[in-house]
């Protein structure tokens, strides 16, 4: 298990322990009014947050590389016939390079696929 889910088992087991405590020195009254409320607000959230888990992590757009031509370098420079990813947090959609030409760096870097700057 990692420590991100031990964190929210973590925390969700203390918020309980610490709601079942409040509750349990309320009148019965006053506790279902509580309890009530709790309820719509943890509904809710996990509303969201299964939401927000279906739509999956943020992607950047698409992208397709094919038919390009020669690309030299000289002098340590870079020569690039596929496509370079900036960095970044937000990963890029699919990525599909075919047919790229070729890529020739002298003291340099060449790239004809696809690489992550």
């Amino acid at each position: 298990m990692n420590r991100g889910r031990r964190a929210v088992l973590m925390w969700t087991g203390l918020a309980v322990a610490v709601l079942a405590g409040v509750l349990s020195f309320l009148s019965w009254d006053r506790a279902d009014q509580v309890a009530g409320v709790v309820s719509a607000v943890v509904g809710v959230a996990a509303l969201g947050v299964g939401v927000y888990g279906a739509l999956g992590p943020a992607r950047g757009p698409d992208v397709q590389v094919s038919g390009t031509g020669r690309a030299v370098s000289r002098g340590g420079g870079e020569a690039n016939t596929g496509f370079v990813a900036p960095s970044s947090p937000t990963a890029p959609g699919s990525v599909s390079v075919s047919d790229t030409g070729d890529a020739e760096a002298d003291g340099g870097s060449a790239n004809t696929g696809f690489r992550q700057g």
